[in-house]
């Protein structure tokens, strides 16, 4: 319970493809106020689409906020039309990225191995790895053996100290726009699964730092209970992570939940 507490919690908005430039500053500053000092006790991590990165970053200026970004390109060199580098992202401000998000596997058929390559790219620029995981609705049944067996190849030549400034969000497939997330005790079991695992492979002092959340239809209503266990050290929001004040809420619960509001 004690190495809970030593993590600070995260909270996670990913805009996805919506949030025009004025959209986005005048969230900025919408959240900041509803948010109040909850930013000192929870780190808040903002992943805009590209086209308002540097907008956002400009606006986070002297604020807690992080800039990320919602995924990158590992490719060699620059011939990549339409593509973005994790060069280029850490030059526009950002400190953290999102890597494995189930959308994007869909869209482009990507692989563990593919995810992968795109976490050593970011570490390499500095960027700090936001690892998405999860199980398929046909997997449901099978989540920790799924985890077990996707788990060694999204993290394949890591080393430990990459690990603890890492976090990884649990993301079950089928929690994916849909009304209701998954169950308390579901989060608890795959959180608590992908912690043991970072013990048993990069060491005590690996898994106590690194930050693993939730995400997945993460809304007000439900944050809450999500939280219960000293395993999940935050969540993430899409559909509310574009609201201030719902996503204000969560960050609030996800505070409250840590005993720090």
């Amino acid at each position: 319970m004690g190495d809970a507490f030593r993590r600070k919690p995260l909270a996670i908005a990913n805009w996805k493809m919506a949030m025009t430039i004025s959209e986005s500053l005048a969230f900025v500053r919408a959240f900041g106020e509803a948010a109040g000092e909850l930013a000192q006790a929870v780190d808040i991590v903002i992943c805009p689409p590209y086209t308002g990165l540097h907008a956002v970053g400009q606006a986070l200026t002297d604020s807690p906020l992080f800039l990320g970004a919602q995924n990158l390109w590992a490719g060699q060199g620059n011939a990549h039309t339409g593509e973005i580098s994790a060069p280029l992202l850490a030059d526009v401000g950002c400190e953290w990225v999102l890597l494995g998000h189930w959308e994007i596997r869909r869209r482009t058929g990507e692989t563990d191995a593919g995810v992968n390559r795109k976490m050593h790219a970011a570490l390499e620029a500095g960027l700090r790895p936001i690892l998405l995981i999860g199980e398929t609705a046909t997997e449901k049944e099978q989540a920790k053996e799924t985890l077990a067996r996707r788990l060694p190849h999204v993290f394949a030549r890591c080393k430990p100290e990459h690990v603890a400034r890492m976090a990884v969000v649990y993301e079950p497939e089928w929690t994916i726009g849909v009304r209701e997330p998954a169950s308390p005790e579901i989060v608890t079991a795959g959180c608590s699964f992908i912690r043991r695992w970072i013990g048993q492979e990069y060491g005590a002092e690996a898994a106590t730092e690194v930050r693993i959340i939730y995400g997945g239809s993460v809304a007000p209503e439900y944050a809450g209970d999500l939280l219960i266990s000293p395993q999940v050290d935050g969540a993430g929001a899409s559909r509310k992570g574009r609201d201030p004040t719902a996503f204000a809420e969560i960050v609030r619960l996800i505070a409250a939940a840590k005993g720090l509001a």
